[in-house]
């Protein structure tokens, strides 16, 4: 990519995050040439900048004309008190600059902005959704922190979604991996950012009977970003009394096995139902689970419907011999596959508990599982898992539902697989421990690695000054929170005076 300069003026680690982009008078080009060669054409600029990223041959990802966009810094040295500083010295490096952007001082330019980007938005070279709004003021950031997966500090300002009229032609039933039943509107094709849209979520019944949705219905259907389309208004003056109710089911469509009405959801209760095995597999597959590479929804489909996987554990029984007989498999992928599959063996025990599909947990809560309970979580009850932190009563029972019923098949995966346990962190005994501890200033090491220094001290790094606070630890051009606990006579330690008592 010739937007990532090949040297750098900068010695000291860095870490710059950004985005792979195709603008898109480049992309026309990729398509038209792609016409010429007889070659199936990219839908749009997103799909083509994946799957071109994703090329294992260089040259092909060369000639696609990638463009890399910086957006942040990750872990970095750089002594700036302000985002925007850095951004710029990132700049100065040789990557390249956002299209758009400005600095905001209150919530009225944020808006101007915002409307000015919305004008502006068909005369920027590449396909953007919406802008990014960021504090500025670096200890400020740290001030706000994260959740668990996302910085407080910045949130994104999405553009209205486009909207198109289509028709629902007929409304098809899908069967989750829990057995939850979502019922999809089969619509007219529609264009909406260059991807052909044809079904749509409907969601639930209950919806369904919200917004007095029928078959035959014309109705406006939206697409944001990556997010399944949906129907968001139906236009009732358009209907001319061909239209069809859409009758909630009974029966599985599947299995037909008779279905569990919980209100708003449907479920399917036979474990054993096609649909939902097999989206099983497909979860327990996916990346953020076991990432078992080269299995993805067709192979799972395929080794289904040759009843070669009819379970998770059938993984671990598949032979060459067997998949060379199926259609597409040659050697090579077949013992890729194979090798895979064998390379989940030692897992981590939080993404063994994840790749199960339990109802409700996602991969927080399964780390928590893993770290509180370790092997024994097979054991336990709902009673001690409300326990853990951040934990509902849902989780809970549904914790426990799964357990009751898939006891002995995970106990059996268990065996197969035989999960690592998360190490358990060593806390060395220091003044900092037990101590509510917040850090402020610049020092010699990032904040987050002075942040896991102290924890590994057993300290609670936060990042606000109160009266809880034991210990503020400060380097050069400390702030507000240093005059704070000066007011509230918390105990002041710089970074040569921590590193001393440590």
């Amino acid at each position: 990519m010739r937007s990532v300069p090949l040297e750098i003026t900068y010695d000291k680690r860095i870490e710059i995050r950004g985005e792979v982009v195709i603008k898109l008078a480049d992309f026309e080009a990729i398509n038209e040439q792609r016409l010429a060669d007889n070659e199936q054409l990219f839908a749009n600029p997103r799909n083509a900048a994946a799957g071109s990223l994703r090329q294992l041959d260089s040259s092909i990802t060369a000639k696609r004309r990638l463009v890399f966009q910086p957006w942040g810094i990750g872990e970095n040295s750089l002594e700036h008190k302000f985002l925007s500083q850095k951004m710029d010295f990132i700049y100065s490096l040789g990557f390249l600059k956002p299209p758009l952007m400005q600095k905001c001082n209150n919530i009225e330019e944020i808006e101007s902005f915002y409307q000015k980007i919305l004008t502006l938005r068909d005369t920027i070279p590449m396909m953007m959704d919406g802008m990014v709004v960021k504090v500025d003021e670096v200890d400020l950031q740290e001030d706000l922190g994260y959740t668990v997966k996302y910085p407080k500090w910045m949130c994104a300002y999405k553009f209205p979604a486009v909207e198109k009229v289509t028709k629902i032609k007929d409304v098809i039933l899908q069967v989750g991996r829990t057995g939850v039943i979502t019922p999809v509107a089969v619509v007219e094709p529609v264009d909406i950012d260059g991807v052909k849209v044809e079904r749509a979520t409907l969601h639930n019944f209950d919806e369904i009977q919200r917004k007095d949705i029928k078959i035959g219905d014309e109705v406006i259907i939206i697409r944001s970003g990556d997010v399944i389309p949906k129907i968001t208004k139906v236009l009732t003056q358009r209907r001319d009394g061909q239209e069809k109710d859409i009758q909630k089911p009974l029966i599985c469509p599947t299995c037909k096995e008779e279905l569990l009405d919980e209100g708003a959801l449907l479920k399917c209760q036979n474990l054993t139902c096609n649909d939902r095995v097999v989206n099983s597999i497909i979860h327990f597959a996916s990346k953020k689970a076991l990432n078992i590479d080269g299995l993805g929804d067709k192979i799972v489909e395929q080794l289904h419907k040759e009843k070669l996987v009819q379970s998770l554990k059938d993984l671990y029984t598949l032979e060459l011999e067997r998949l060379l007989a199926l259609e597409g498999f040659k050697d090579k992928k077949a013992q890729n596959l194979l090798d895979a599959i064998a390379s989940t063996k030692g897992a981590m025990l939080d993404k063994f508990i994840y790749a199960l599909g339990i109802e409700h947990i996602g991969e927080v809560a399964a780390k928590k599982i893993a770290q509180n309970f370790k092997k024994e979580w097979i054991e336990k009850g709902s009673d001690d898992f409300i326990l853990l932190e951040g934990f509902g009563s849902e989780m809970a029972k549904s914790l426990e539902e799964f357990l009751h019923v898939n006891k002995e098949k995970i106990k059996e995966l268990y065996e197969i697989i035989m999960p690592n346990e998360l190490e358990e962190e060593e806390i060395i005994e220091s003044i900092f421990t037990g101590k509510t501890v917040v850090i402020t200033g610049s020092m010699s090491q990032s904040r987050g690695e002075i942040k896991k220094l102290l924890e590994s001290r057993g300290a609670k790094v936060t990042g606000s000054v109160s009266k809880k606070t034991d210990f503020v630890i400060y380097g050069e051009d400390a702030g507000s929170k240093y005059d704070k606990a000066v007011e509230l006579g918390v105990k002041l330690l710089s970074e040569e005076q921590m590193r001393k008592v440590l």
